[in-house]
């Protein structure tokens, strides 16, 4: 219920602020129509078949299992049976028989106090899968960008081997008209190996980037470099986005549940200190059965240092779980801070790159037109061409961060992928 209404609060903030996007369009949900990444059907299926997310399915099974042990209790019926001899001093031998059922008894609320520890045992579970689904999200995320950015990468050093064999052609009609220089010709084929070494390196990076995605995740799309929209500004302000992260966090959720769940095991440990009776049954045949006996006998241990010491011990590790939830707390309202301000710079980083790109790429041109005319040498229009690619890639990889930074502001918020 929480995360679809966050949902359609999200929704109703973008229909909202038409003039927070191009077109004065509303912000679409969708992960694979909005951020260029994979359908959410395909992550969810992919997600779920990971080792980590299998571990957590079992271990929601294992805290079934834990839960229904609490609910019985330690004790158990101990079936206590004997037989014995008995001689009278010059006189007569007898048999006699002795049975006994006993059984442990919680007592002072502690079978209430198992049962509550192992309904949070439950929850605490499902907590720690949910966010081992939230953590595999992230990871999914990074890798799959990483992917973008090499693409980007190749894509644009392709592009200016293009452009450089078209210089390079130019220089090659000039040698042989007599119009150039040789050594213009030289520094077109310089250039153009170190473009085929880039290539190749970068070409290498964009196959480790795929791999790395087929292997963790089999059966996931490659990316694909074209489906990647242009950034678009924060749809909220600052503080609602925050409040959106941390209004849900799983991080901050398992830590709680887990201070809660040692704290009812402290309250759990505090009432062993005093022991449980053990109540039995006895019943016995004496003298070959002239005399029969029953009775009912109640039997405790005598509580000593080490109840003490795992009482104490328990309490600290409630202490410490307390602890850990401030800790977790201060850690994921900066990581919101982090992620939100990044979508916020991000795309103010990439409208600035963006503008310098399409400047340089302007420049290069009019010096590869001054070169075709004689206004300009060889190396100028080659430098300007490499200013011009170093910019377009900067740009390139600063769109590819900024799309990514609003999909993890909205991983982090729920509404993307999100396992309820």
């Amino acid at each position: 219920m929480r995360l679809r209404l966050a949902k359609l609060a999200f929704a109703l903030a973008a229909l909202g602020n038409t003039n927070a996007w191009a077109g004065g369009t509303a912000l679409p949900l969708a992960g694979d129509m909005l951020f260029g990444l994979p359908r959410e059907q395909t992550v969810r299926q992919l997600l779920s078949q990971l080792p980590q997310l299998r571990i957590g399915a079992l271990n929601n099974q294992l805290a079934g299992a834990e839960q229904a042990k609490l609910a019985a209790g330690p004790g158990e019926w101990v079936v206590r049976g004997g037989v014995s001899r008995r001689s009278v001093l010059d006189g007569d031998r007898y048999r006699e028989q002795e049975l006994a059922v006993e059984r442990s008894v919680r007592w002072f609320g502690k079978a209430e106090q198992d049962r509550a520890v192992g309904e949070k045992g439950m929850a605490l579970a499902q907590a720690q899968r949910a966010d081992a689904w939230h953590e595999a999200g992230r990871a999914l995320m990074q890798d799959w960008y990483e992917a973008l950015k090499a693409q980007a990468t190749l894509e644009r050093l392709r592009e200016q081997h293009a452009l450089i064999k078209q210089l390079r052609s130019i220089a090659e009609v000039r040698v042989k008209a007599g119009d150039g220089a040789r050594l213009e010709l030289m520094q077109a084929d310089t250039e153009l190996r170190r473009a085929d070494a880039l290539i190749e390196q970068a070409d290498q990076q964009v196959q480790h980037a795929l791999t790395l995605l087929a292997t963790n995740y089999p059966g996931l799309p490659a990316p694909q470099l074209a489906q990647v929209p242009d950034p678009q500004p924060m749809p909220l302000q600052r503080p609602e986005q925050l409040a959106r992260i941390l209004d849900d966090n799983h991080e901050l959720e398992l830590a709680q549940v887990e201070a809660q769940w040692y704290g009812l095991k402290a309250k759990r440990a505090a009432s062993e200190r005093m022991p449980d009776p053990t109540i039995a049954i006895r019943a016995g045949r004496e003298r070959a059965g002239q005399e029969r006996t029953i009775g009912l006998t109640l039997s405790m241990a005598l509580p000593g240092g080490a109840r003490d010491a795992e009482s104490s011990a328990a309490y600290i590790r409630s202490q410490m779980a307390d602890e850990r939830v401030a800790q977790v707390r201060t850690k994921v309202t900066l990581a919101a801070q982090r992620a939100v301000t990044e979508q916020e710079y991000s795309y103010q980083v990439w409208t600035s790159l963006r503008a310098v790109e399409q400047q340089s790429d302007r420049q290069a041109r009019l010096m590869e037109l001054g070169y075709k005319a004689g206004e300009y040498t060889l190396a100028e229009a080659l430098l300007g061409r490499r200013l011009a690619m170093e910019a377009a890639l900067a740009s390139q990889i600063a769109r590819i961060a900024a799309v990514a930074a609003s999909a993890r502001v909205q991983l982090d918020a729920h509404a993307l992928w999100a396992i309820d």
